[in-house]
């Protein structure tokens, strides 16, 4: 019988959702859920928007940050996230492995 590592982050699902892409992802029995964007209207604050949830319940803490590349945007929501996660019991992510599975699937 063998095991499959169940640890291991990994996207689930990936849709467009209006002008951008959704990523569910799965890591140790916590979901991740990441919304990229581009820039919308002219006083954004960046060219790109990452926004990141644990939960899709109504009352859930969205990260959401701007930068000047996806990549960028991302590594700011992984850094809010973080600096957030102990005071709204966020579950915790390895941001760079979030990054390296979206550069696989040529998402940043």
């Amino acid at each position: 019988m063998s095991e499959k590592n169940t640890d291991t982050l990994k996207i689930t699902n990936q849709f467009r959702l209006r002008a951008g892409l959704v990523y569910d992802f799965r890591c140790e029995g916590s979901r991740l859920t990441v919304f990229i964007t581009p820039r919308e209207r002219p006083d954004d604050v960046g060219e790109w928007r990452v926004e990141a949830r644990a939960s899709h319940a109504p009352d859930a803490l969205v990260v959401t940050e701007w930068g000047a590349t996806r990549i960028e945007a991302l590594r700011e929501v992984g850094r809010a996230w973080g600096s957030k996660a102990a005071e709204h019991g966020l579950p915790t992510f390895d941001w760079e492995a979030v990054v390296k599975a979206l550069q696989d699937v040529r998402a940043v």
